[in-house]
């Protein structure tokens, strides 16, 4: 069901599934769980380590601490994450593409285990990946409210949103060290079109399916529909995420700037990220202008100047916000370095507060694109 995922799993990625299901093995467990997942992220420390486990690193989490946690847990809740249907056949798959082929019997995935993976690979297209890495799989059990594996992130105290960030910060860092920097619009208007083939692809095999069997009354979307449904359902995180990802990736530009030059007053800074503020504001408005003049055509009319005014307001509130974090984080780091105890519970509150507001600005996004595009009815 989910052997498309991967398709596009990088050989990293691949290495960690492969020891989580080692990890599955010598626990004597059902199935693999998002625990496991996590032990295999945190074990391929190493001198290649990847982005995850360098993330789940700086936050303390290492092999021995999260393996204690984890085998207390498993023992005590053996199947608290429940079995998905649909795995053999992407155990196989697995052990196929990582030329791995050691004794496994099969063990079967968890239903968590699934929608990481799923949330992996829609990551893997917000930050224009062309495969899916093991930093994408962590993003993904992030995102798992009720997993195992955020039961041991809460027992061995890590603050999920700031492993988060700290994965967003990394992969800015890996990005800009290896110069594979992509743009807000090239990477949105190839991730939507990705989705909608995906989904456009599922549609025309129960299309022929329905023919073959001679079922006539199933309605399907037609592309159309599927395209609007694609960009209210993804547009909204998929800016977020950019906006974000955009704004770390100028804190490395500048950050290397100031090696070359040397430091940059604070006036020069200042008007640095201001303008790309503006910048990227007015990058996302020619994006969707882009796709329904060019891409796909299937509003019968265009947004108008409030509408885009609306999304532009929150792109930019989200960019000063995100700014507003980094700097924080960049005081947090110092003031650890001096012990300052008083003032680091001062910026802590500040920071917990600057994640809350990014949270409501995201949420405000995804009503603000769904109240824009739903009032504009689709082109015959």
């Amino acid at each position: 069901m989910f052997d498309f995922v991967f398709e596009r799993a990088s050989e990293s990625l691949l290495g960690v599934v492969y020891l989580a299901l080692d990890e599955c093995l010598r626990l004597n467990n059902k199935w693999v769980c998002s625990e496991h997942l996590l032990l295999a992220l945190i074990e391929s420390n190493g001198d290649d380590a990847n982005v995850a486990s360098r993330a789940l690193a700086s936050m303390s989490v290492d092999t021995k601490s999260a393996e204690q946690e984890i085998e207390n847990h498993l023992r005590l809740n053996p199947d608290a994450e429940p079995i998905f249907t649909d795995r053999p056949q992407s155990v196989d798959a697995v052990a196929k593409l990582s030329g791995q082929y050691g004794a496994i019997d099969k063990p079967a995935f968890s239903s968590a285990v699934v929608d990481a993976m799923r949330r992996a690979e829609e990551y893997s297209v917000f930050y224009g990946s062309e495969e899916i890495e093991p930093e994408h799989l962590l993003l993904g059990i992030l995102d798992l409210k009720e997993a195992g594996a955020i039961v041991i992130f809460e027992e061995l105290s890590v603050n999920l949103t700031f492993l988060r960030k700290q994965v967003i910060q990394l992969i800015a860092q890996e990005s800009f060290a290896k110069g594979n920097i992509g743009g807000l619009r090239s990477s949105l208007i190839h991730g939507l079109a990705e989705f909608v083939e995906k989904h456009y692809r599922s549609v025309s095999s129960l299309n022929d399916l329905a023919k073959r069997s001679g079922h006539t009354r199933l309605h399907l979307p037609t592309r159309s529909e599927i395209v609007h449904m694609v960009v209210i359902t993804y547009l909204s995180e998929f800016l977020s995420t950019q906006v974000s990802f955009q704004r770390y990736l100028l804190e490395e530009s500048i950050r290397n700037l100031s090696q070359r030059v040397g430091t940059l007053d604070k006036e020069m800074t200042a008007t640095i990220v201001t303008s790309a503020a503006q910048n990227i504001r007015a990058e996302v408005r020619s994006t969707i202008e882009h796709m329904w003049c060019n891409e796909y055509r299937i509003l019968s009319t265009m947004l108008d100047e409030a509408e885009h005014d609306l999304i532009g307001s929150v792109i930019e509130d989200l960019w000063w916000a995100q700014s507003e974090e980094i700097a924080l984080h960049e005081s947090f780091a110092e003031a650890l370095d001096d012990h300052r105890r008083k003032h680091l519970l001062n910026l802590q509150k500040r920071r917990i507060e600057i994640a809350a507001r990014l949270t409501k600005l995201s949420t405000r996004l995804d009503d603000t694109i769904k109240q824009c595009f739903l009032k504009h009815p689709i082109s015959a």
